[in-house]
């Protein structure tokens, strides 16, 4: 089960499990006020306002059950077409991205190199640490369309704080399609293979010269999830506004249930 998952199901119960204690002791408490031995007639206006001051956190609790089952839905392995569904649709795509960077602020409250939310998979551009997929898929193919995006998108960020924008290179978008089908195949997501082969490496083995580089890497439902993930995480958009770099190698994978993986390889 991947953690993502598992942390949305944990959090799911809790939170069903503390509504239910808190909904008893709130039936307690107020069977104790003097307002319940009042006139039926006073009771009974009391209780029509009580519904009306109960429809905000009403609204606001199915917002949040609805924003979860949508993730649940795009981070689940089924159903490609409901996934597109989700991402493609203006609220579901807002719910999804909103539960997203909820995630993502929570979790860097407590630190670490792993960022796992239901949506969004990446890890600090320094970190060597290794991270399993939990599946393997050989079902996979190149997404030129959100790699494309994902170039522009980059650029935009970019450009709109006057920072001159990066040229496209074949070789580093061979590494980075590269890295990404080998992640998908052999089930395993981190700036190293397990054989222990950097980002720097792969870049060598092209005979890509460089004198700065850097590696950006997600994995997501789309390439808007992946972008925004991408941008809220502090090491990643440092990569993508550096001044350092003057090339980028964007590969998109589809791996069809599993989501999009997603890899930025930069140099100067």
């Amino acid at each position: 089960m991947p953690q993502g998952f598992a942390n949305a199901l944990g959090f799911f119960m809790v939170a069903v499990l503390f509504e239910i204690v808190f909904t008893l002791l709130i039936r307690i408490f107020l069977a104790k006020l003097p307002i319940f031995h009042l006139q039926e007639t006073v009771q009974s206006s009391i209780k029509i306002v009580g519904k009306f001051l109960g429809l905000l956190p009403g609204i606001l609790s199915g917002l949040l059950l609805s924003s979860f089952i949508l993730s649940l839905i795009i981070a689940l392995p089924f159903s490609v077409f409901l996934k597109h569904s989700v991402t493609n649709s203006k609220i579901g795509g807002i719910l999804v991205a909103n539960t997203q960077g909820f995630t993502k602020s929570w979790q860097m409250v407590f630190g670490g190199a792993v960022n796992d939310t239901l949506s969004f998979l990446t890890i600090e551009p320094k970190s060597n640490e290794l991270v399993s997929l939990n599946f393997k898929t050989n079902k996979i193919s190149v997404d030129a369309s959100a790699q494309q995006q994902m170039f522009a998108d980059v650029n935009r960020e970019r450009t709109s704080r006057n920072i001159p924008a990066l040229g496209l290179s074949e070789a580093l978008t061979k590494v980075a399609q590269s890295h990404c089908i080998d992640m998908f195949k052999r089930g395993y997501f981190s700036h190293y293979t397990p054989e222990g082969l950097s980002p720097f490496d792969r870049m060598a083995q092209l005979d890509i010269i460089f004198n700065y580089a850097g590696e950006n890497l997600a994995l997501a439902p789309s390439e808007d999830l992946a972008m925004k993930g991408l941008m809220q995480s502090p090491g990643h958009k440092e990569n993508i506004l550096s001044t350092n770099f003057r090339q980028i190698g964007v590969g998109v994978i589809d791996g069809q249930v599993y989501g999009e993986m997603f890899c930025q390889e930069f140099s100067d």
